[in-house]
């Protein structure tokens, strides 16, 4: 069944101009690591659903077995402190598997959670646990979970700053069109169309790794499109072109740049070097910012200057 996690994005922090995940219940900056992704972003639907931060822990040590540590990913505890809900993470791109049951299950003779919950941010597993043994459940037979009040989602300019999808020194006009933009972006109504893509060192020196909306343009064509802030609070909308499952070129557009009417605002990066121009001669991507619209306006740039 579909993730909880699904549509939902970690909060990160900069360090030394690295970007870190930020966990808010150990109030810590982490590596940008999978595994840690997942993990963050289902404390961030538990928080939504009206779960106190105090009463959700993650890494808790629950002993040992074999002369090896035992940490829970997440323990979710009820008023009386008493744990309700424990929960395996995977990175995306592992599958859950019968090892994963088998680990939840060693890990909750420990714990003594009623409910279990398996999953790698794509597709979840629950478990309720009946006769001292786990009986699979759809998510519409968890009962509520937890009986504080559910807290609307509000995914204004702050709520993607903290995101990493729109940096803090945006104009005003700025800040309105990312919020509508990343609105249309980030909320797909097709599954697996958002996507975590980790690169090395990029073109520029603007960190690449981030979630993107994938589209098809053919069979053997797609683009990545997302927003990202920059170490020093900074707009770009990243856009990669992707030929036979090789990336060709990579178009960079400097929001505020843009938004200033400044030329030089847009670069293009391909095997040939890097072509600078002005954005608005081509296209008003101000006010044709669809997701489908982006990627109709991209492609044709595309087309006309790579290979």
């Amino acid at each position: 069944m579909s993730s909880i996690a699904e549509h939902i994005f970690p909060r990160v922090v900069w360090r030394d101009r690295a970007k870190k995940l930020w966990n808010p219940i150990q109030k810590k900056a982490l590596k940008n690591r999978p595994e840690e992704r997942v993990r963050l972003r289902v404390i961030e639907h538990l928080m939504q659903a009206g779960w106190s931060k105090h009463r959700i822990s993650t890494e808790e040590s629950i002993g040992e077995m074999a002369d090896k540590e035992m940490r829970t990913d997440i323990i979710c505890y009820n008023q009386d402190f008493e744990p309700k809900l424990l929960v395996e993470c995977k990175a995306e791109h592992v599958p859950i598997s019968e090892k994963t049951a088998e680990q939840l299950a060693r890990y909750n003779q420990k714990v003594n959670a009623p409910y279990l919950l398996m999953t790698n941010g794509r597709s979840d597993y629950w478990y309720v646990i009946e006769d001292a043994k786990p009986k699979a459940i759809d998510r519409e037979e968890v009962p509520a979970l937890s009986t504080n009040e559910v807290n609307t989602l509000e995914c204004d300019f702050k709520y993607w700053c903290d995101r990493g999808f729109a940096g803090k020194k945006a104009s005003p006009e700025l800040r309105t069109w990312l919020t509508k933009t990343l609105d249309g972006l980030c909320f797909p109504e097709e599954e697996n169309a958002i996507q975590f893509l980790s690169f090395g060192q990029g073109p520029s020196d603007v960190e690449l790794s981030h979630y993107y909306r994938i589209g098809s343009l053919s069979d053997n064509k797609r683009l990545a499109v997302t927003t990202l802030q920059t170490a020093y609070g900074g707009n770009r909308m990243i856009i990669i072109f992707n030929k036979d499952d090789e990336n060709k070129a990579v178009l960079e557009i400097n929001l505020g740049l843009l938004f200033d009417d400044k030329k030089g605002n847009s670069s293009l990066y391909d095997k040939s070097g890097i072509r600078t121009f002005d954005l608005g001669k081509h296209w008003n991507l101000q006010e044709k910012n669809s997701p489908e619209v982006i990627m109709e306006q991209a492609n044709a740039i595309f087309e006309k200057h790579v290979e």
